[in-house]
């Protein structure tokens, strides 16, 4: 999944998948941005989730929340499909 790390183009992707309304916009945003499902992407998210709650603001917080356990899910099924991980 590794690929070579553009910030200006991880932070336009992430932020295109964090105002999608469905999941199969966000699905097609990992799709085209798999930098989405590494490591720094969840930290960010993380980051902006816990900065989210410390300003009070619980609705985005819980919104991002939910995009967090997306591309968690996702990163889950892609590890199992390519047998790096099993149960």
């Amino acid at each position: 999944m590794e690929q070579s790390f553009d910030p200006q183009e991880f932070h336009k992707a992430l932020d295109a998948f964090i105002q999608t309304t469905t999941m199969e916009d966000g699905l097609k945003i990992l799709q085209q941005n798999p930098a989405l499902l590494e490591d720094h992407a969840d930290i960010l998210l993380s980051t902006i989730i816990a900065s989210a709650r410390k300003q009070g603001d619980e609705v985005t917080a819980t919104a991002l929340d939910e995009r967090r356990d997306f591309i968690r899910s996702i990163r889950q099924e892609l590890l199992e499909k390519e047998g790096k991980i099993s149960d």
